[in-house]
């Protein structure tokens, strides 16, 4: 019996592309097993039918904390934990998403002589995938990063839900008025920034545009009402937003912009500023905007003159950066980390 053991999490960003590639590991592996920690990583995973092991993870705080002395008896406990569970299991590979919670699954799998197999989502290496990457057999990356310190690193391209492909923009329900469609979004959780400039225009928008507008759950807004503006907090199928929309407005984490570049979207992007994070969607944005095939909005700049301008000029221009995003024939890596993993 062949197992494979995944792991990763913290954000939705770290589990949802191993859940994309369920279809396709189970036809080589019998059993599929998630270890993760309390976190978002295991309500989806038993969504998605998965058994599920709990151990103790701990993540670095980037502020100054009592909290981070914690971390090395945390994670020591933790892959002792781990340690249990896959002597128990005796799993074939492992795969890593990446996050804090994949840190003592991949120490103890190396430590066991496990196989590991990681894949960073950015254009540069997490803080987890830092740290284990000379453990791992392979270490796959989505974007073309420099592989002179890692000979073990791949670029295969990003995990890509295949069912964004098959999107039906019928399903959106807004007017066939002629105007140019715009799809707004924020990431799993939504885009307080990105929603807030939008309400506050959103008369002078919806005089040229449709709009789609999803906040995030918890952040609708009941005020802000336009006949030609639905909004959502979250969308079961984004692929129907995909197939309807001409211009996106998004921030820039790695699965949102690996999607967008999969279809040909042309986009305007407003990453998240590195005082809310490590600067990695900033990363992101400015390789995607050097390749042609996106706009870069700093949140720190955006007003509505800017958004206006730049929605205009990506619309106008919008079939140059489709051109550009077709001649980046990279992306979509999913059958490629399948073959790893096999």
């Amino acid at each position: 019996m062949r197992t494979i053991i995944l792991t990763g999490g913290g954000t939705a960003g770290h589990v949802l592309p191993q859940m994309a590639l369920l279809p396709y590991i189970k036809p080589f592996f019998d059993k599929v097993v998630y270890i993760g920690g309390k976190g978002i990583e295991k309500s989806i995973a038993q969504q998605n039918g998965l058994p599920f092991h709990e151990i103790t993870t701990v993540k670095l705080r980037r502020t100054l904390t009592l909290k981070n002395l914690l971390i090395p008896f945390k994670l020591w406990k933790g892959v002792r934990e781990a340690k249990k569970i896959l002597k128990e299991l005796k799993p074939d590979v492992v795969f890593s998403k990446g996050g804090f919670v994949a840190l003592p699954v991949v120490l103890a799998a190396s430590s066991l002589g496990i196989k590991v197999v990681a894949h960073e989502s950015d254009m540069s290496l997490g803080l987890a995938n830092r740290l284990t990457a000379n453990k791992c057999q392979t270490l796959c990356t989505t974007f073309p990063l420099n592989q002179k310190k890692y000979p073990q690193m791949v670029h295969t391209g990003a995990i890509i839900r295949q069912s964004i492909y098959h999107g039906n923009s019928d399903n959106i329900k807004l007017p066939p008025n002629g105007r140019p469609k715009l799809l707004i979004m924020g990431g799993s959780l939504g885009a307080s920034a990105i929603n807030q400039i939008v309400w506050s225009m959103l008369d002078s928008l919806c005089k040229h545009w449709n709009i789609l507008h999803i906040t995030g759950k918890g952040k609708h807004n009941e005020s802000k009402q336009h006949v030609n503006y639905l909004q959502v907090e979250y969308l079961e199928a984004p692929q129907d937003a995909f197939a309807w929309t001409d211009v996106v407005l998004a921030r820039s984490g790695s699965g949102t912009v690996s999607e967008l570049l999969a279809l040909r979207k042309p986009a305007i992007y407003v990453p998240l500023p590195k005082n809310e994070s490590r600067g990695d969607q900033i990363q992101n944005a400015i390789f995607l905007q050097k390749l042609g095939v996106c706009e870069v909005l700093l949140q720190e700049e955006l007003n509505e003159q800017n958004l206006i301008q730049t929605l205009e000029r990506v619309y106008h221009n919008r079939q140059h950066y489709i051109d550009n995003c077709e001649e980046q024939d990279w992306i979509d890596g999913t059958a490629k980390i399948i073959d790893y993993l096999k």
